[in-house]
């Protein structure tokens, strides 16, 4: 993706970052609900799955290089984001698996 627009401002690009920061939270919107239709199909032995979190990352570091986007930076992001899916996987189980 290449930016075409030039912009004149600092005000101009933040605001460009906050419209994509938006549709980047109604991406994370939807991952969580894949993952609670996950968690109807796990035991709680399985929230942690270590061999696919592997599988990611590395998946991600490829398609990092590819994008020339920094490996540490992308893997950094999503390390923090398993993490938190799985935490609230943990503490909304038992609600979820109910629902």
């Amino acid at each position: 993706m290449k930016m075409v627009k030039k912009f004149s401002s600092i005000h101009e690009v933040r605001s460009s970052i906050d419209k994509l920061d938006l549709k980047i939270m109604e991406l994370i919107s939807q991952r969580k609900q894949l993952v609670e239709h996950a968690v109807k199909h796990k035991s709680k032995e399985q929230i942690v799955d270590q061999e696919r979190i592997d599988d990611m990352l590395h998946n991600l570091s490829i398609m990092a290089e590819k994008k020339c986007l920094p490996k540490s930076m992308v893997i950094d992001i999503w390390r923090s984001m398993i993490r938190g899916f799985i935490n609230y996987e943990k503490e909304n189980f038992d609600k979820i698996k109910k629902d």
